[in-house]
């Protein structure tokens, strides 16, 4: 299978906490990332609760939400926070959903923890290979 992506995404698993709009927390796994973006997996309860239910567009918009990233490398997780709009929602399975974001605003040194933990994670699998 050919990858059509222009950045490069890593598939490995790792915390994330959201907040939404109306400023409830919520602590999620993260499934994959890049440098423009990330996929958590959620229940449809969680889901509910992070796009307004379900929707992953509100009064015409996409839904915005910070997000912080605890990126695990270099032998400890390093929190990387960013604002995002809601690019997808989908079920996955009975209870199972996934929400893709992409990130509008990266904290500061927030890109360049996100581009080495990518290639940190890239290296280590093709080590592996």
């Amino acid at each position: 299978m050919i990858e059509k992506r222009l950045y490069p995404r890593v598939e490995k698993k790792f915390s994330v906490t959201i907040q939404n709009e109306q400023g409830l927390k919520l602590n999620v796994l993260a499934v994959d990332a890049s440098s423009v973006g990330v996929c958590v997996q959620c229940n449809v309860l969680e889901r509910n609760l992070i796009t307004p239910g379900g929707s992953f567009v509100s009064h015409g918009k996409p839904v915005e939400l910070y997000i912080w990233l605890e990126l695990p490398f270099n032998g400890k997780a390093e929190k990387v926070g960013a604002r995002c709009h809601v690019s997808f929602s989908r079920r996955i399975s009975n209870n199972q959903c996934e929400i893709g974001m992409r990130y509008m605003d990266l904290e500061e040194n927030g890109y360049e923890t996100l581009v080495r933990y990518i290639s940190s994670v890239n290296a280590a699998n093709e080590c592996i290979k």
